[in-house]
């Protein structure tokens, strides 16, 4: 292959999960309002249920995107490796560790939300003190 073809390889993978990690946040993020609101669709939330849909739902996906993202951050290290451009081999170096630098900002993201959320579905409903 040619660098320019390991260079469109490399974006696009890049562009992927870009846009893959973009359409999970979109749902991470409507999931946590629910959860904040105590309310889902209209109808009222348990804190019981709250704290399920916290951990098992948004959990799951910030995990997946954490996931997603370092499986891709190695396929595009490997990609690097292998090539014999070296501006197609800095390319993929430099979309690696872009990908590669999200999951450890995913991991801290995970936790703050998880301290915070605990203590709002603790105090009841749309965050107010009970």
């Amino acid at each position: 292959m040619s660098s320019v073809q390991v260079i469109a390889v490399e974006a696009t993978l890049l562009l992927s999960s870009m846009a893959f990690s973009c359409w999970i946040l979109g749902k991470m993020h409507r999931i946590a309002m629910q959860v904040y609101a105590g309310v889902a669709d209209g109808v009222r939330l348990s804190r019981q249920t709250r704290f399920l849909m916290f951990t098992q739902v948004w959990g799951g996906f910030i995990f997946a995107l954490m996931a997603a993202n370092g499986l891709l951050a190695l396929a595009l290290l490997g990609i690097a490796k292998e090539t014999t451009s070296p501006e197609a081999a800095r390319t993929g170096y430099l979309f690696a560790s872009m990908l590669a630098l999200l999951v450890p900002y995913l991991l801290v993201l995970a936790a703050f939300m998880s301290i915070s959320m605990t203590k709002i579905i603790r105090r009841g409903w749309r965050a107010q003190p009970a």
